[in-house]
């Protein structure tokens, strides 16, 4: 496709005055919207025949009508109770279930380490009896880490104290490390970069070059993003060394984790107007 053609096509249904309605959405909206994003920039659509291939197909449609917000609302009230982000936190961090009990106990008495006498049962031996459940490596495939927790007698900032002291302990053991997750800084000034180098309306116009096999030059995309009329302009050498590396970054998974510890850190923040957000002093929110 001729550099024209590509330009011809994409203002077709591409105007930036329609990212307009992201300054009314919060936090964890724009979250959500960019991790919505994420999905569709990473499905296969030639091969897709399902009910994610239609929701997909749904959402496009919307950002090819003019319509960027594919799961937020402008005029939903704020959740008067927040849910902290990190939704996959019962996955992974959960109380142990009688059914849990019951699997473990089975197992045990199957490797000979427990055995029923007089309707209940026992260790086999006094040294099994002191064996710790994460030790037994046939009842960890996915290396879960059994805790004994009194909260009863530990106020909340002593058991994060506790855990955060054991942890490298406990990682060096089992010879289990941490998830390399850390690799940039997220924080209020991530937020606001995804704001004011216009990250959304970069996605859609990444997922137009994905669906229509096109290639829209840096140049283009800076004449897209900030058109005439624009109080800030950016030009291609900007959008190549910075704009769409961030984008390119904000789809991966490690970005959407990032987020949403941040999300967790800062939960005050989630039903926050982004126009609000964009106002506030970095330093001094950092420093909450």
């Amino acid at each position: 496709m001729k550099a024209s053609e590509v330009m011809v096509s994409v203002k077709r249904w591409f105007s930036l005055r329609n990212y307009d309605v992201l300054q009314e959405i919060t936090v964890n909206d724009l979250s959500d919207e960019i991790n919505r994003r994420a999905s569709l920039l990473r499905y296969d659509f030639d091969y897709g025949n399902d009910t994610r291939r239609l929701r997909c197909l749904e959402y496009e449609a919307r950002i090819l009508a003019g319509n960027p917000l594919l799961v937020s609302s402008t005029t939903k009230a704020p959740t008067a109770r927040k849910i902290n982000p990190l939704t996959d936190a019962s996955l992974h961090v959960r109380h142990i279930t009688v059914g849990d009990i019951g699997r473990y106990e089975a197992r045990l008495r199957e490797l000979d380490i427990l055995r029923r006498g007089d309707g209940s049962s026992g260790p086999v031996s006094k040294e099994d009896g002191r064996r710790r459940l994460t030790d037994i490596d046939e009842l960890n495939a996915d290396h879960p880490l059994y805790l004994w927790l009194n909260i009863a007698l530990l106020t909340d900032e002593e058991v994060v104290e506790h855990v955060k002291r054991m942890l490298p302990r406990w990682r060096k053991e089992y010879g289990t490390g941490e998830p390399a997750i850390n690799t940039f800084r997220f924080g209020l000034s991530t937020v606001k970069k995804l704001i004011h180098l216009r990250i959304i309306p970069m996605l859609d116009l990444m997922l137009w070059e994905k669906r229509n096999d096109g290639r829209i030059s840096y140049e283009q995309m800076s004449r897209l993003l900030y058109p005439d009329d624009s109080n800030v302009i950016r030009g291609g050498a900007q959008i190549k060394d910075t704009d769409r590396p961030l984008a390119e970054r904000a789809l991966t998974r490690e970005f959407d984790r990032l987020f949403n510890l941040w999300l967790s850190k800062n939960d005050y923040l989630m039903d926050t107007k982004i126009a609000d957000v964009m106002k506030m002093d970095e330093q001094e929110e950092e420093e909450k």
